[in-house]
C-alpha cells in the first residue's frame, strides 16, 4: 500500500513516514515514562523497564527494542503505541495537577478571600489610576 493516496486531491502518502513518526513518538513517550519510573542511583534500567512493562501490560522486550534498537524497527504495534500514549498523557496530567496544587499553595489560595481582596483600589493608585502628568506633558 506504499505510495497510495487517500483520494485524488491528496498527495500520495507514504506509510513508512507514518511508521517513522509513530516510532519517534512512542520512543519519546517511553523515555519520559522510564525517567519517571526510575527510582534513583541504585536502580537499573532493567528493573525500571520491568516495572513499567508490568504496569503498562506491554512485553518487556518491546520496550527494550524501543530503548536500544529502534533503528532496526520498521513500525510499532498499535496496542503498544496506544498504551504508551495513554500512560504518557496520564503522567502529564498528574504532573500538571501537582503543579496547580503547588501554585495554589504558594499563592496561599485556600478558597478564602482576604480583606485586601474585598477593598476597592484607591483612585490614584494602581492600574486603574487616571493618567498622571508625565514629564513629557509638563512642557505646556
Amino acid at each position: 500500500m506504499e505510495g497510495k493516496g487517500f483520494s485524488k486531491f491528496v498527495k500520495s502518502f507514504d506509510e513508512s513516514e507514518m511508521s517513522t513518526t509513530a516510532l519517534t513518538e512512542a520512543k519519546g513517550w517511553y523515555e519520559s515514562l522510564l525517567d519517571a519510573e526510575f527510582r534513583g542511583r541504585k536502580d537499573t534500567d532493567g528493573a525500571a523497564r520491568y516495572r513499567l512493562s508490568s504496569r503498562l501490560g506491554v512485553k518487556e522486550n518491546v520496550l527494550f527494542r524501543l530503548q536500544y534498537r529502534v533503528t532496526e524497527m520498521k513500525d510499532i504495534a498499535g496496542e503498544v503505541y496506544r498504551r504508551l500514549k495513554l500512560a504518557h498523557d496520564e503522567l502529564c496530567e498528574r504532573n500538571e495537577e501537582a503543579a496547580r496544587a503547588m501554585r495554589a499553595e504558594r499563592l496561599g489560595h485556600t478558597g478564602q478571600t482576604n480583606a485586601v481582596d474585598q477593598e476597592r483600589a484607591l483612585a490614584g493608585v494602581g492600574m486603574a489610576a487616571p493618567e498622571m502628568a508625565s514629564p513629557e506633558r509638563e512642557e505646556t
